[in-house]
Formats: structure tokens, sequence, C-alpha cells
């Protein structure tokens, strides 16, 4: 909102600056024929706009440098924001995939195939266990960074 404004102040100022050269240009001209006319009117009317051009260039830069600062602050929140996702996905995948291998070993049991599951059920589960407790320090850190 204050680089709108600081923009359309900007605008005032050279219609301001337009305004009031056209006023001295006609009262420089003295007459209707032109008898006492200046002839460096002119210039200073160049030297005044070149000044205002370039000062608008310098304002646009500026404005330029602004949002390019604010678009990679965004960006690098994107960015971690992406990051965190991924890594919620993963641990969210090896959460499943843990399920998937206990209920499969349960099946075997139920099934009379013989083998360790108990052992493995164990790993398994700690494993488990492991990654729901990351799972939840990431949430918890993902909470962290919206407050």
């Amino acid at each position: 909102m204050k680089r709108i404004i600081a923009f359309i102040l900007l605008l005032l100022m050279v219609a301001a600056v337009w305004y009031f050269s056209l006023r001295f240009s006609i009262s420089a001209l003295g007459t209707v024929d032109g008898a006492e006319f200046n002839p460096h009117i002119f210039s200073v009317m160049g030297i005044l706009f070149s000044a205002l051009a370039l000062f608008s260039i310098i304002f646009l830069l500026i404005l330029l440098t602004l949002d390019t600062r604010s678009n990679q602050i965004n960006l690098a929140k994107i960015h971690l924001s992406n990051q965190k996702h991924l890594e919620v996905l993963a641990l969210t995948s090896l959460i499943q995939e843990c399920d998937t291998t206990l209920y499969r070993y349960d099946r075997w049991e139920e099934a009379g195939i013989k083998g360790d599951y108990m052992n493995a059920r164990a790993s398994v589960r700690d494993k488990m266990n492991a990654y729901r407790e990351n799972l939840e320090r990431k949430y918890t850190e993902i909470q962290a960074m919206d407050s």
C-alpha cells in the first residue's frame, strides 16, 4: 500500500511540474506574437523532465528490488514447507509399511506357517514407534512455524 501511495505521489509531482512548466512557458511568451520569448525555457523544461524521469527509474528499481526480496523470502518459505511435507509423507509411508508388515506376520501366524515372528514383530514395532515419534516431532515443528 505504501508503494502505491508513493507512486501516486510521484505521478502527482510529475503532473504538477508539467502544469507549472507549461504555465511558465506561456507566461514567458508574454505577447501573442512571441517577441519576448525566452529560448532557454525548453532546455530548462528538458532538464526538469530528465531529472523526473531519472527519479522515476530509480524509484522503479527500488520497488523491483523490494519485490524481488519479498519473492525470495516467499520462495524460501515455500521450499521449507515442501520439504516438511515430503518428510511427513515419507514417515507416513514408512508407518504404513510397518503396519502392512505386522499384518502379514499376523496372517502367517494364523495360517500356521512356522517362523520366529515375535522378534520380527518387536523389531518392526520399535521402528514404527520411532517413525511415529519422528512424525509427531515434525507436526509440532510445522505447527510452530505456522504460529
